[in-house]
């Protein structure tokens, strides 16, 4: 039988005793990093992933909260289905028990055969702690799964949820996440889980003149937890024709308080939601586009600029071969101008090449400088 290894660590006598006694808990810094530079990094959407530093990093605990109906479940589950474009297990935690056809049926990358949801049935109706103890089970055993549980807020601890209505019952549900994400913690990370947790805005009590109106609930602990904390700040309405028009969606903007894929704390996002796809990620280019003039506007029209300067680019050459344009200045311009933004967010929705290569654009520009 092979001898069991005692020493890692040349002339270092305590960490080569502290390895020996308790296994491989002791690395260099070097060892750590390449593990947290193996991580990957998975998209929310174009706007959001800027303003994140890429987007959501495996292995870590995110929050996401905000005031009620402002786009969180929606975002949520855009991401769900993003993560199952790259091969995700994604768990869906409805302690809400609130959750509409629209749900499932308005988010278009959304897969509903593949996700999995938990939540109380009228054989058992689920408790905090049932809720957690399920959560852990999946972190443990199901590793590079993406757990959504929305909402903390609506959790309710076994103490609360039995016998009558009452006061003068304690919140236990801070303590309870307290141990529940102590528990969790490094489990996370070692089995590259990513765990959402979505809070709601309450208001904050805590007398303050110079205090926030609001904060979350759940208690700090989960505060402390999240390796990228998003917040709602507010929302507008999405009108086409703009200011004039029927309502298709609304407008979330997004502060990005943490994110530990690289994004730059206090970083701003408009995420567009339309009503029967979810987040229109070409809205989100189109914008974001404009604002930097890869995308040039003049009155009503639109040109995609950055097109007109890289037509030796692969998806720019294969649009004007496939629609058969004449190379000439004039001609190719006049095939990348548009008189007003919807036809221009339906020529990249109908040209997704097009527009992944603007997205590829503003990334060079933001991300990679």
């Amino acid at each position: 039988m092979a001898k069991k290894k005692t020493n890692k660590f040349d002339n270092d006598p305590t960490s080569n005793n502290v390895f020996s006694t308790y296994g491989d808990v002791v690395r260099p810094g070097t060892e750590v990093l390449e593990n947290l530079n193996s991580l990957s990094v998975l998209s929310v959407s174009p706007a959001l992933d800027l303003a994140l530093g890429g987007g959501i990093r495996e292995g870590s605990c995110v929050v996401m909260s905000g005031d009620p109906k402002t786009g969180k479940t929606t975002t949520a589950l855009h991401f769900a289905g993003k993560c199952q474009q790259e091969g995700k297990k994604v768990i869906y935690v409805n302690t809400e028990g609130r959750l509409a056809v629209q749900n499932f049926e308005g988010i278009e990358s959304l897969n509903k055969d593949d996700i999995i949801v938990i939540e109380s049935t009228d054989d058992r109706v689920l408790s905090a702690e049932d809720f957690l103890n399920i959560i852990e089970i999946y972190i443990n055993n199901d590793p590079e799964c993406v757990i959504i549980v929305d909402s903390v807020s609506s959790m309710v601890p076994k103490d609360e949820l039995e016998g009558l209505i009452r006061t003068g019952v304690r919140n236990a549900l801070p303590r309870l996440l307290s141990m529940f994400l102590k528990r969790i913690g490094g489990q996370v990370t070692k089995n590259k889980t990513i765990a959402l947790f979505i809070l709601h805005n309450i208001a904050n009590t805590g007398g303050s003149r110079w205090a926030p109106a609001k904060m979350t609930d759940g208690g700090n602990m989960i505060q402390y937890q999240a390796g990228t904390n998003i917040a709602i700040t507010h929302r507008g309405r999405w009108q086409v024709p703009k200011d004039t028009g029927p309502h298709v969606g609304q407008i979330a903007n997004w502060k990005v308080l943490t994110s530990n894929a690289g994004g730059t704390p206090n970083s701003t996002a408009e995420s567009w939601i339309k009503y029967g796809v979810g987040i229109d990620e070409v809205q989100e280019v189109v914008q974001i586009a404009c604002e930097f003039r890869l995308i040039k506007a003049a009155g009503a029209w639109y040109t995609i600029s950055c097109a007109l300067e890289n037509q030796e680019d692969p998806a720019i050459s294969k649009v004007l071969a496939d629609n058969d344009v004449d190379l000439s200045d004039e001609s190719v311009e006049k095939f990348f101008k548009f008189q007003g933004v919807n036809n221009l967010s339906e020529f990249l929705n109908a040209n997704r090449g097009v527009c992944d290569f603007v997205y590829r654009q503003i990334k060079e520009l933001l991300i990679e400088s």
